[in-house]
């Protein structure tokens, strides 16, 4: 068996909340008291990493409030990039580089005009990763706990064909179940990956946020990737979870889609940091380290630290 310490590892973890931390709770990115910092990344000794950074507002917020807020995470973003503090990647050479990387992702589609071009607005912006919803209606798709159980609108189908069309990745962790299909048909038409990016087995634990074998399968089949949350609530239904479990779902979605089609999907910063699996970005070691004694091979579980992630995204962009 191979020693972790014998292995230098480059992450990728395909979602966390760290914008919206810094924007509520007025913190720095060096160092702070939330669950992503620079230095807690620096803390796990990795060869690289790169961190999905999602722009998420409430969609309880007023219209206004609502685009303010959006626009002043895309601040925050852009003012990490202008410090050097992260490397931005919006197209195939800015993958893989050593240090920080980020990927600025949109996360619902609430405070958005609904117009054509609206997608090419936010991709002059940075924006590479986008989901229709977080979790009620708009005027796009149907959310995962929404009213309605709807799919895509007209609007939310011309904009997951664009996305696919410009070199956006498209994240259905909180679509709904009738969305998702939708989405993997068009997927499947445009001969392009999509991914869940924060979202576990449905079978391990009952959760709606979570996907069932035929959506692992299906993700796997476009030849994309479900990144594993470490919000204890989808990982057990007794909403008490550690490493065991975060490894119960790791091997299970092996089991379903392959190891080809598994990363980190953290939520940290997103999740109540008592309900979190593991604490930050250092504990991806601990994760890694696990598999490696369970005789995983090292390629596949480099796969899982980044390979996945980094392979839909060279396809993507």
């Amino acid at each position: 068996m191979v020693s972790f310490q014998q292995i230098n590892m480059y992450i990728a973890d395909s979602h966390c909340d760290t914008l919206s931390g810094m924007l509520h709770k007025k913190e720095d990115f060096q160092n702070n008291n939330l669950q992503i910092s620079a230095e807690s990344i620096r803390a796990g000794d990795y060869e690289g990493y790169l961190q999905f950074m999602a722009v998420f507002v409430s969609p309880s917020l007023d219209h206004e409030k609502g685009v303010m807020q959006t626009n002043s995470m895309i601040e925050i973003f852009n003012s990490l990039k202008k410090s050097n503090a992260i490397n931005h990647v919006t197209e195939l050479n800015d993958l893989g580089k050593p240090g920080i990387s980020g990927i600025l992702a949109l996360e619902g589609m609430y405070f958005t005009e609904i117009k054509e071009d609206i997608l090419y607005d936010y991709y002059s912006r940075g924006v590479r990763c986008i989901s229709l919803t977080w979790n009620p209606d708009n005027d796009f798709a149907g959310g995962i706990l929404g009213r309605t159980g709807n799919g895509l609108t007209v609007k939310g189908l011309k904009i997951v064909e664009r996305a696919f069309e410009i070199g956006m990745l498209v994240d259905v962790s909180h679509l709904s179940d009738r969305g998702f299909y939708e989405v993997a048909e068009i997927a499947a038409n445009c001969n392009k990956p999509f991914a869940a990016t924060h979202s576990n087995a449905r079978r391990l634990c009952h959760h709606m946020r979570n996907l069932d074998d035929d959506m692992l399968g299906i993700i796997a089949g476009t030849g994309g990737f479900t990144g594993i949350n470490m919000y204890s609530c989808f990982l057990d239904d007794g909403c008490s979870a550690g490493i065991d479990e975060v490894i119960k779902h790791i091997e299970y979605i092996c089991s379903i889609a392959g190891s080809s089609h598994v990363g980190f999907g953290s939520d940290f910063d997103g999740i109540d940091r008592n309900k979190s699996a593991i604490d930050g970005p250092r504990d991806f070691n601990r994760v890694l380290e696990r598999l490696l004694q369970l005789n995983y091979n090292e390629d596949d579980v480099r796969k899982i630290a980044s390979g996945n992630i980094l392979r839909v995204l060279s396809e993507v962009l």
